[in-house]
């Protein structure tokens, strides 16, 4: 995953801030993936489960990286390396930051299905009235979605960000690191079992969205039996196929049996 940094400058005061170290070479984009390394990026070194990102950084050095976020440097790598205790949580961190300097809605998107239609429609309802920041492609993990952040600019002024989950946890991280305003839970399914036992458990990892709204608002969807048994901390609009829903929908059958 790569994504291009606007402003670098912004950048790097708040790597600086949170790391304590100043970047020598301006940043021209983050990456976590050493074979999408560009001249001028800061290499995000992630320990996957599968392989270590530490293991590349004279990879990312012949690609040109200006610099390293890493656990464990490497001395004999001619790069800047700027050690932290988890360069996954930093990124994080460093896109919240980036986030928080953005005043407007942010509109929070997970489920077990839907996802990616949801954010696609409401991006095209939405970019009538407002310059629309939203996730790309598969954007939409702990990885993913802090680089998303990292791209809303100052001429955005509304973002929707997909949240997925594979455990118990992930939609918590989440929203601690983009702060959404709003969000919407498209529906509870029995998807990714393996990481969360359960369908209650996934209901409970997926409300930690609404539970993060306790000053913003929730679209609860109420044709959805466990959604609509959700605990909601703070505003909700309801909508469904229930006539007492604040947005009710219907249903109609043409002919041709559309």
């Amino acid at each position: 995953m790569r994504v291009v940094i606007q402003h670098s400058e912004q950048f790097a005061h708040i790597v600086q801030l949170l790391t304590g170290q100043t970047l020598n070479i301006p940043i021209k984009g983050v990456v976590t993936d050493n074979r999408e390394c560009m001249a001028g990026d800061l290499y995000i070194a992630i320990k996957g489960m599968r392989t270590d990102g530490h293991t590349f950084l004279s990879s990312v050095k012949k690609a040109g990286a200006a610099a390293a976020l890493v656990k464990y440097p490497d001395p004999s790598v001619d790069l800047q390396q700027i050690k932290v205790d988890d360069p996954q949580t930093m990124i994080g961190r460093i896109a919240h930051a980036w986030r928080e300097q953005f005043d407007m809605p942010v509109i929070g998107i997970t489920g077990s299905n839907g996802k990616t239609s949801t954010k696609e429609l409401l991006l095209h309802v939405l970019s009538n009235q407002y310059d629309v920041h939203a996730t790309e492609g598969n954007f939409n993990t702990s990885i993913g979605l802090p680089l998303t952040l990292l791209l809303l600019d100052k001429t955005n002024t509304l973002s929707i960000l997909e949240m997925g989950a594979n455990q118990v946890g992930d939609i918590e991280y989440l929203c601690d690191i983009a702060n959404p305003t709003h969000g919407l839970i498209t529906n509870i399914a029995p998807a990714h079992l393996s990481g969360f036992g359960t369908i209650d458990a996934i209901a409970k990892a997926k409300g930690a969205l609404f539970q993060s709204l306790e000053k913003g608002i929730s679209f609860v969807n109420y044709a959805d039996e466990r959604i609509a048994n959700m605990q909601i901390p703070g505003e909700k609009v309801t909508y469904g196929l229930n006539a007492d829903c604040d947005f009710p929908v219907d249903i109609h059958h043409e002919n041709d049996g559309s």
